[in-house]
């Protein structure tokens, strides 16, 4: 990515909850690209991946200012600072910063000794005057760190990460917050949120792991945060949790490649661990960064469902082309898929958004044809139709008309 000045302060630019879902989205690696125009150095180019597929995203920033921007995504079109402009705002920062922290060799995060400084707070209001958790020397840390690696089997990592996942509840992201909001949890809105502090161990982003994370960011202990991090990947089901993948590469150094054909290894013995309970948006993240293929097709395959389809399509399609159409003719042209089971506009845009995908990654001619079949499946589906005939072309269009023609005078 080119140079631009040291961006400067947007968030004013912002509604307060758009930001905060901006921060999501680049945390889950959902700006799939960012690049500068090559004619126009102020300008910038990305792509976001969103509930209704990919968005173009145009920004310009002058001397470090946001001058202007503009997103195709259905709330771009009233506003020009959605969250995908700002998801590509925060990746553009956030890659500045991480050149300055590897000119100054500073790579290992913190993020886990914040979250416990304040449940160590809670816990003990009228302790230890100052940062609690910061007097703690080294032999302390060190005690907590054995302590922990014994207490949750971390000797025996992958046997532990099945059982974790498997179990379902033992695992503290996966427990409801107070009140219960349909598995939402305080811990994923941690990762989200920092400025909500955790007051209960179950709080903390991933419970007794994240004192164990934080025990070897104070010990500086990159083989332990690189173990750990891997097994946040392969058991996140929140896109909160994706984070972990830009964590884990910028402690791996050298052993990059290492981590990822561990978790890819992992992933490929343990199919049906990896999406138990959901989708896994940390190893999707993984997938498509890295653009693993034949990964992202086993994944695929194995059981996900149509939004890591969507996501992954591009990257499928490289692996087996001619399967993935299979697939794509299967999945779009059953009438009693869920894709149909509604009536409604957003429904009709959900489809579009698959072809408008497809399209991309398959041309328009393939398109263009599973548009036309669609629409004679549902001739009467008028907001469909509207929809889809755009992505037709001139025969196909002139067949579908003589085919409504027909059931118009031979109705069933």
């Amino acid at each position: 990515m080119g140079r631009v000045g040291q961006l400067k302060d947007f968030s004013s630019l912002f509604d307060e909850r758009i930001l905060e879902r901006s921060r999501g989205y680049r945390d889950a690696g959902m700006v799939t690209s960012v690049a500068q125009s090559a004619d126009d150095g102020d300008l910038w180019h990305a792509r976001v991946a969103g509930t209704l597929g990919f968005y173009d995203v145009d920004i310009r920033i002058h001397r470090g200012m946001v001058i202007s921007a503009a997103c195709t995504c259905p709330y771009g079109q009233k506003h020009s600072y959605c969250k995908h402009v700002g998801a590509v705002l925060l990746t553009i920062a956030d890659r500045q910063g991480e050149r300055d922290r590897r000119s100054s060799g500073d790579t290992l995060p913190d993020d886990a000794s914040k979250a416990v400084r304040w449940y160590w707070h809670s816990q003990f209001p009228g302790g230890v005057s100052g940062d609690a958790v910061d007097v703690l020397d080294e032999q302390d840390w060190d005690a907590v760190r054995r302590v922990l690696e014994s207490g949750l089997g971390m000797s025996d990592a992958q046997s532990r990460l099945v059982s974790l996942i498997r179990s379902n509840g033992s695992y503290a992201k996966q427990q409801s917050c107070d009140g219960g909001n349909g598995g939402e949890t305080v811990a994923n809105m941690r990762l989200l949120v920092p400025l909500i502090r955790p007051t209960d161990i179950t709080q903390l982003p991933h419970g007794w792991f994240t004192v164990l994370e934080a025990a070897y960011e104070h010990l500086s202990d990159r083989a332990g945060l690189r173990r750990l991090y891997r097994m946040y990947i392969l058991m996140a089901r929140t896109l909160p949790e994706a984070v972990y993948v830009q964590r884990l590469r910028s402690v791996s150094g050298e052993q990059w490649q290492e981590d990822c054909d561990a978790i890819v290894d992992f992933a490929n013995r343990h199919p049906f661990e990896i999406t138990y309970g959901g989708n896994n948006p940390a190893y999707e993240r993984l997938l498509r960064e890295e653009q693993l293929t034949q990964a992202a097709a086993s994944y695929c395959y194995r059981g996900s469902d149509n939004h890591s389809w969507m996501y992954l399509l591009d990257l499928v399609a490289q692996a087996d082309p001619e399967r993935c159409k299979s697939w794509l003719n299967v999945m779009l042209l059953e009438p009693d898929s869920e894709l149909y089971r509604m009536h409604s506009d957003d429904s009709a845009r959900y489809v579009e958004a698959w072809i408008r995908r497809i399209e991309t990654v398959f041309g328009e001619d393939f398109a263009g044809d599973l548009a036309s079949r669609i629409i004679s499946m549902f001739p009467r589906r008028d907001q469909l139709r509207a929809r889809l005939e755009p992505y037709c072309n001139a025969d196909d269009e002139a067949k579908e008309t003589e085919a409504v023609n027909e059931l118009a005078d031979n109705p069933r």
